[in-house]
């Protein structure tokens, strides 16, 4: 199945909570400065929506 790859550039760096709670709804993974995240996307159609693994939270984050 294809992916798509995602990069993010953000005008500020986030925090390690907002790394977190962005990261529950969207595995994401950031670069050294948290300036940049990086997501992988499913590669369907356009009329099908993606999908994302949100019911794991990621390393060192409180479950919700």
């Amino acid at each position: 199945m294809p992916h798509h790859a995602l990069e993010i550039a953000l005008t500020r760096p986030l925090t390690a909570a907002e790394l977190c709670h962005a990261a529950q709804a969207w595995p994401l993974a950031a670069n050294h400065d948290s300036t940049r995240l990086m997501a992988l996307a499913d590669g369907k159609p356009p009329n099908e929506p993606p999908t994302a693994c949100a019911d794991a939270s990621p390393p060192g984050c409180p479950s919700t």
